[in-house]
């Protein structure tokens, strides 16, 4: 019991992180870690030559074929390598900044994260991951980027001068937010939670189902961690992992979401061992476009169920 009160408070009242999902917990009032955002520095695309079109067409090539192979970290290092080589060469090219941020956060939740000794690397890559995705903004979005130069907040007024191609790059960045706030303490979770919260409800606006129903995995967390005067709700909560699940029922993120979030604090022990014994027992294959990511869902769950009488009385 007191083991479970322990992650509780660790944990807060916040959701903001989690790869596929956002789980982040907040606690405690101050001001937040402070870091450049990609909008601040000079932004500015030059005129792409032949040669250096050339040279970005080859990196992307090359770290399409890496990213295949991401199942492999050094691999995945491989794909991050070429698509920043592809961007030195060809800066414009948005779309690829808000995959290098995907590449980038993955890396960081999907292998550093589980090594002890790579603390600080992790920390870096999440900060990297986040100028990536506002990188993929900038370029897309110019006025969106001027608005931001100019002290803007990132909130409703600049989301308006966005669109829903801009849901990826938010989506990651969002991720890669949350990740480095909850890793810099609770008072740089507390300077951008309503940033993230502002941008999740932007995407379940614009692009409900994207990364498998990711902005309903996260407001599934949200209103499972937060306290009911902050907005908590274990039945919206139970609803939005629901429909996640409804969306995509392979997809093992939301699954372990479920369990290590709402089963947990619902201390419903039937459900947490079924979710996860699901993940556990569950085919990778089934969804080959994400394999790399299920086998990282599989690690979680079989974390997370050995933990079962931490969590439970």
């Amino acid at each position: 019991m007191e083991e479970r009160m322990r992650i509780a408070t660790n944990r807060g009242w916040l959701v903001l992180g989690m790869f596929g999902g956002l789980v982040l917990a907040m606690t405690g009032v101050g001001c937040g870690g402070s870091r450049s955002a990609a909008w601040e520095g000079d932004t500015t695309s030059h005129e792409v030559t032949a040669d250096g079109q050339a040279t970005h067409d080859a990196a992307l090539a090359e770290g399409e074929t890496a990213w295949a192979e991401r199942e492999n970290p050094d691999r995945l290092r491989a794909a991050i390598a070429a698509w920043t080589r592809a961007l030195e060469a060809v800066p414009s090219d948005w779309e690829l900044w808000q995959r290098l941020g995907r590449a980038q956060y993955f890396l960081a939740d999907g292998s550093m994260q589980f090594d002890p000794a790579m603390e600080a690397e992790t920390t870096t890559m999440y900060q990297t991951a986040l100028t990536s995705t506002e990188r993929s903004l900038t370029e897309h979005y110019p006025a969106f980027a001027e608005h931001m130069r100019n002290g803007a907040q990132f909130d409703e007024a600049a989301l308006a001068l966005l669109d829903a191609a801009a849901v990826p790059a938010l989506y990651w960045r969002a991720s890669a937010l949350g990740r480095w706030a909850r890793r810099d303490g609770f008072a740089t979770i507390l300077a951008y939670k309503d940033e993230i919260r502002a941008i999740m409800t932007y995407c379940l606006n614009n692009d409900r189902h994207f990364y498998h129903a990711g902005p309903d995995r996260y407001f599934g967390a949200f209103y499972s961690v937060a306290p009911t005067y902050a907005g908590g709700d274990p039945e919206l909560s139970r609803q939005h992992f629901e429909y996640a699940v409804s969306v995509e029922p392979n997809f093992f993120g939301t699954h372990v979401l479920f369990a290590m979030e709402y089963a947990v604090k619902a201390q419903d022990r039937e459900l947490f061992t079924r979710e996860l014994n699901l993940v556990i027992n569950g085919d990778p294959d089934v969804m080959p476009e994400v394999r790399p990511e299920q086998l990282v869902e599989i690690r979680k769950a079989t974390e997370g169920l050995a933990r079962i009488d931490e969590l439970f009385e």
